[in-house]
């Protein structure tokens, strides 16, 4: 069930670094460059968080695209605090509290092919910390997960049921491992 298209809250537009560098995880990061389709344009959004998401988040996802076979496309990622969301939820999906990720398809269903993302994300800062401190990882790694959850959204994965949450789970974390993260979802349980 796609959500509501809207507009995502204004927030300070932070650009990423020419090279991010080596991730603390020992992994080269991905760049779009390594992709072998066109590149999705990403525009990140976000007051960031510690360690930086900005730089690191991009490339990660770009790849995290082709991998799941984005053949191009448009994808805005806006990080937001617990007020924000428990506002834009409450607005888009009648349930007034926090959330990790609300997905925005923007596509037109009868001109736009399904191999190509035109949406915006929108994605709990605070939520993400919360939970890379009980599964022990960063709170960047953690929105890296909420934006391919975001991103299995658009290209029509629901996780409504138990074992469509399953199945959506299970690719997220065989797209993450897929770019040499490992299984952030299923690594740890809070």
């Amino acid at each position: 069930m796609p959500e509501p298209a809207a507009q995502a809250p204004p927030s300070e537009s932070t650009a990423a670094p020419d090279d991010p560098g080596p991730s603390p995880e020992g992994h080269p990061p991905p760049t779009p460059s390594d992709a072998t389709g066109p590149a999705v344009v990403f525009e990140l959004q976000t007051h960031d968080t510690a360690p930086p998401a900005a730089g690191w988040l991009e490339p990660r996802l770009a790849e995290a695209c082709v991998r799941a076979g984005v053949t191009g496309g448009e994808l805005a990622v806006t990080l937001i605090d617990d007020a924000a969301m428990a506002a834009l939820h409450a607005e888009h999906r009648g349930e007034p509290a926090t959330t990790d990720v609300l997905t925005f398809d923007l596509r037109d269903p009868d001109a736009t092919p399904n191999n190509r993302v035109e949406g915006d994300l929108v994605v709990c800062r605070d939520e993400a910390q919360r939970q890379a401190d009980a599964r022990g990882h960063t709170a960047r790694e953690e929105l890296l997960l909420y934006a391919v959850h975001g991103l299995l959204h658009l290209l029509g994965e629901d996780d409504y049921d138990p074992a469509a949450a399953d199945r959506m789970h299970r690719r997220e974390d065989a797209l993450l491992t897929a770019i040499g993260l490992g299984p952030i979802y299923g690594g740890a349980a809070p």
